[in-house]
Parts: C-alpha cells; structure tokens; sequence
C-alpha cells in the first residue's frame, strides 16, 4: 500500500483542489467523499471508487481491513498521516477515510422510469448546497424516482451537498439539465406538473398525486422561473397561517413529496 507523509504531494494537492473547485471536479468527473458510511454507500449505489486515503490514527487498521474488504480489487488505497488527513478533508468530524469517486451519467435521457407513476422533483436553479443535500435526503426517504436539477447554480457534487444529504445522493438517480430539457421530457412521459406558487394556487393538499407526477420547485431567492408557469402546469401552495410568507425550500419540497407518499399509501 502507497504511504504518503507530505502535504505536498502531488496527489494530496490534487485532492485539495478537487473538494474546492467545481470546475477541477467538472474537468476531471471526479469528486470527493468522506467517511466510512457515505463511501460504503457510495460503493452499494454503484459508484466507481478510485482511490480511498485512510489514516490509521483515526481508524484502526484492524477494523479498517475488514471495512475494506467491501471494495473491489481494482480501488487504490493510500495510506497518510494525520497531518495529511486534516489537509484533504473538509468535515469538522471524520472517520479517517477519503475517497475519489467517478461521477456518474446525469443526462435526462439515460433514464427510464421503472414504474408506471413515477414521482419525480423539479429543482429549478437551487442555490445553496445544503439545500440541494437536504432535498436529495427528503427524496430518498421518502423513496421518490428521480430528481431534476434545472438550471443549475450549484455543483451537485459540491462537499456540503454530499454531507447535508446524508447519503441520499448516492441511492438517488439525479439528473442535470435544462427547463426545456425537463419540461420535454415529462411531457413526453405524461407526467402532472405541480408548480409551487403563492400566487393563483391551490392548497397542495386538494391536488392528485396518484398519476407520473412532478412537483417542481424554484431558487431560494426567486422562487419559480415563469418558465413553469403555463396551462400544462398545476400551481399548488403550501399556507401560510404566521407572519413569515415562506418556507426554507428543502421543508416546503418534504412537505410536498410526503402528501403525495401519503396519498399513494393511503
């Protein structure tokens, strides 16, 4: 196994770079992934893994071997000083293991429901990182199909993204594209599309979500670009009976998704 003692080394550095420029990480398909639980799952959704750096001062090297033993033969493992090892991560608590993970294919059209309604979200230029990660964690638990990110300000492979999704980003199937791309396509699928709104919009709770459904939602800022807003969409609203006039956009979308989980267990 490769030993590495400098924070200077040329892989070290590269694995910096990667966990702060989306731009290395767009370049490269690669990102990074920190952590025993989020790397198995990463393994268990079929990411290609490429190289985990491990520090046997934060994980003893017995139960580091029998962890390892999950990954297949042909995954590097680098093995680095504590010094290396606070250099590359970029979370406060670690579990002394660091990952370099091929990206997957995020085009719209590489998927193909496997169900006759899917439930699928729309988010339209999300800003935030832990937003984007706190939605991907709702829509994995609540066991949605897909999720469509349009128009997008932010890397869905940005650090905080993968740890505020709790490992929902790698048992997910998300897909980047545009509004006309993800418009295309759920009309081309028979989809219902629910757009949230506060203006000319029904309770989401009137509205039917047994059908293929979307609900899509829009920037934390700007809410919804008009672009969702025609006779093919259904607006919906959540009510509001404080003073405040909004919700955060990852609550609003658990909202949504989970009352159409209700109504389809129900």
């Amino acid at each position: 196994m490769k030993y590495i003692s400098s924070v200077q080394n040329e892989s070290i550095k590269q694995l910096v770079a990667l966990q702060a420029k989306a731009k290395i990480r767009k370049d490269k398909k690669q990102f990074v992934v920190e952590g025993q639980r989020e790397l198995h799952l990463a393994q268990l959704g079929d990411f290609n893994i490429e190289t985990i750096f491990w520090c046997p001062d934060i994980f003893d090297e017995n139960a580091f071997l029998h962890w390892s033993v999950q990954f297949p033969e042909k995954t590097d493992f680098v093995k680095v000083t504590l010094m290396v090892y606070q250099k590359i991560v970029v979370r406060d608590t670690t579990e002394g293991v660091v990952g370099v993970v091929w990206q997957k294919n995020t085009h719209l059209t590489a998927w193909k429901p496997r169900n006759k309604a899917p439930l699928v979200v729309v988010l339209e230029a999300i800003e935030k990182p832990g937003n984007l990660g706190a939605i991907l964690r709702s829509s994995e638990a609540a066991g949605l199909d897909a999720v469509l990110v349009t128009e997008s300000h932010t890397d869905i492979y940005n650090p905080n993204v993968i740890r505020s999704s709790v490992g929902g980003f790698f048992s997910i199937p998300i897909f980047i594209c545009t509004n006309d791309e993800a418009k295309r396509f759920l009309n081309q699928n028979q989809f219902s599309i629910y757009a949230a709104s506060l203006q000319k919009s029904t309770s989401y709770t009137n509205e039917n979500y047994m059908n293929a459904t979307a609900i899509v939602m829009g920037s934390e800022a700007k809410g919804l670009s008009s672009f969702w807003y025609d006779k093919g969409t259904k607006p919906v609203k959540i009510p509001m009976h404080g003073h405040v006039d909004s919700l955060n956009v990852s609550v609003a979308t658990a909202l949504l998704i989970y009352e159409a989980i209700r109504q389809r267990n129900c």
